[in-house]
């Protein structure tokens, strides 16, 4: 199976301006502050992010990035959908056999939106 390849985000990155990623890192942890979440940001994260290997952020990055620039949602911010990342299923209409699983001893790979500091 062929590894696709990160999209960048260009959205988050016009939202940096014309900071340094260590400063916007620096102005999302003081927003976090601001309501009481914690997050590891960094200039590494902010990277990550632009680059498109974090597609959405976890629960607690999202609602700082949703303090910080108000009015705007997630695909605002350049990111894609939880579901959609995360690979969870739609429930199945009644009557519809669930997709099959996939034959043993294959192993599929993981997809993870959170970032580990």
């Amino acid at each position: 199976m062929a590894m696709s390849r990160a999209v960048p985000n260009l959205a988050f990155r016009r939202l940096r301006g014309q900071h340094s990623p260590a400063e916007f890192a620096a102005a999302v942890r003081r927003a976090a502050r601001e309501i009481g979440e914690q997050v590891a940001c960094d200039a590494r994260y902010i990277g990550r992010v632009e680059a498109g290997e974090i597609r959405c952020p976890n629960y607690a990055y999202e609602r700082v990035f949703l303090h910080m620039f108000p009015g705007l949602g997630l695909s605002d911010l350049g990111f894609s959908a939880r579901e959609t990342v995360r690979g969870r299923r739609q429930a199945v209409p009644a009557g519809t056999a669930p997709p099959a699983a996939p034959p043993s001893g294959t192993m599929r790979r993981a997809t993870c939106c959170v970032a580990h500091s």
